[in-house]
């Protein structure tokens, strides 16, 4: 019946209660038409009632009443709706506190005081703050933003208290803004690529809010920043077995234990670009969702370039010749992340772009097609101003429909995979969302990965973030 099941859901899209019930319903017919002669019998039928009529009255009782709740289960069970979508319930960001908000100047001011960096990289990193696309309002932690002459500390402690910080916060705020108890959660996915304490961020997360003992977590380290999408599609596949069920995703990169106190420029970046920051999504396909849902899941395209050794050696983790660790980026990235970008695009254009746009990438030759008339709204990895920009051009985006992705990334900077909650909580904010518009959610991670998702909302949603007041 195994077997069967497969074959209906992957030739024909049948799937969950549906392949059950034609799996049960070739069952039968196949034992009917092998004892057909037996069961539809005159002789057969009278013997069957006659041993029936011969059992004790308790008994007689008692298989009734049986076969009664299990018609009135099967019914009810028959009748329940069953939700074959992902559903976004809602979402909340960590927004930095007034003490750990770092100005470009005071940064500049306090590595002058630590006089390890060179005058010559003091100025490399004045110019990449200059030209990143921050703002002064963006957050540092504890660790870095309280550092005095200079002096950080990096300490596993303090890298434990900027992820509880943010964990914590997050979470707090969803169950608040989704008015759920806790021990509604089925499923747990937290993902912080450079940052993997034990116990892992899941278990924190399950301890602190008293999780039940039979909730699923999963831990995701080492993805990169397009770690949120990751997290989206690991649910999607998670719900698609295991219905009536309640996800919650928290995206963080912990960069206290990230941050680079040497001289090797290809790490120096990431000092300028990578600020505080966290977000968290509850997802679910539980049918008393359908009505309060945000959104509704309609795709997600993931590309691994992992296979191509200058796109698996372009960004990570590393030491420079002085053995001091940080995250290194290297030059040819960009060009990478245009590879990845082309790869994804292609897998995605068929499943989203209008009629029109496909037949003129047929017909005209290197005809790149428009993906503003396939979506309304745009969550674009937030990398740096440059990575904005670029993407602005090749997919021929107006500024309006960027400046979403400019915003979160001058208010927060560079928060990795919380990047794209961050423009969509300013979406909302700002401009709102409306009853059946198109989200697309973009990201770039190491190894190298491009990751896309696409959301159609199912309700007006204009609501007020508090990171954005």
């Amino acid at each position: 019946m195994s077997a069967l099941g497969s074959i209906l859901s992957e030739r024909f899209g049948v799937s969950g209660r549906s392949t059950l019930l034609a799996s049960l319903a070739a069952l039968t017919a196949s034992l009917v038409v092998a004892e057909r002669e037996a069961w539809l019998s005159q002789d057969y039928v009278n013997s069957q009632l006659q041993k029936f009529q011969d059992l004790p009255a308790r008994k007689q009782y008692a298989l009734g009443i049986t076969a009664a709740l299990a018609l009135i289960y099967a019914a009810l069970w028959l009748l329940t709706p069953v939700v074959n979508k992902v559903l976004l319930v809602d979402f909340a960001c960590f927004t930095p506190p007034q003490r750990l908000r770092c100005s470009r100047k005071r940064l500049m001011d306090e590595m002058k005081l630590k006089g390890i960096f060179t005058e010559a990289n003091l100025e490399f990193q004045g110019k990449i703050l200059e030209r990143s696309g921050l703002g002064d309002e963006t957050g540092l932690s504890d660790g870095i933003a309280a550092m005095k002459d200079g002096e950080v500390r990096t300490t596993l402690r303090a890298a434990l208290d900027e992820s509880e910080m943010i964990l914590y916060d997050v979470v707090e705020q969803l169950i608040n803004k989704a008015n759920i108890d806790p021990q509604e959660i089925d499923i747990v996915i937290v993902s912080c690529s450079c940052f993997a304490p034990t116990p892992s961020m899941a278990a924190m997360i399950v301890n602190h809010f008293k999780l039940r003992r039979d909730v699923l977590t999963y831990n995701l380290s080492g993805m990169g920043c397009s770690s949120s999408l990751i997290c989206v599609d690991m649910v999607k596949h998670l719900l698609k077995a295991l219905p009536n069920k309640m996800a919650l995703v928290v995206n963080h990169e912990n960069i206290t234990q990230n941050w680079y106190v040497g001289n090797d420029r290809s790490m120096l970046v990431c000092n300028c670009l990578f600020r505080l920051g966290g977000a968290g999504a509850l997802l679910s396909n539980r049918p008393k969702d359908l009505k309060r849902a945000k959104y509704q899941l309609e795709h997600t395209v993931r590309v691994h370039l992992g296979c191509e050794d200058d796109a698996f050696g372009c960004m990570g983790n590393g030491e420079d010749s002085e053995g001091i660790q940080g995250v290194f980026l290297r030059r040819n990235v960009v060009n990478v992340a245009g590879r990845a970008l082309k790869v994804n695009l292609q897998r995605l254009g068929p499943l989203v772009l209008p009629i029109t746009e496909m037949v003129k990438v047929v017909l005209q030759k290197g005809y790149i097609p428009k993906f503003n008339n396939a979506f309304e709204h745009f969550l674009l990895h937030t990398g740096g101003r440059a990575v904005i920009d670029e993407m602005e051009e090749k997919l021929s985006l107006t500024a309006a429909q960027c400046q979403p992705s400019k915003d979160a990334l001058y208010r927060f900077g560079n928060t990795s995979a919380a990047s794209t909650w961050y423009i969509l909580s300013n979406i909302e904010h700002t401009s709102g969302v409306r009853r059946g518009d198109r989200v697309w959610q973009l990201g770039f991670g190491g190894g190298f990965k491009c990751n896309s998702a696409v959301w159609k909302a199912r309700r007006a949603n204009n609501d007020q973030h508090p990171c954005w007041e």
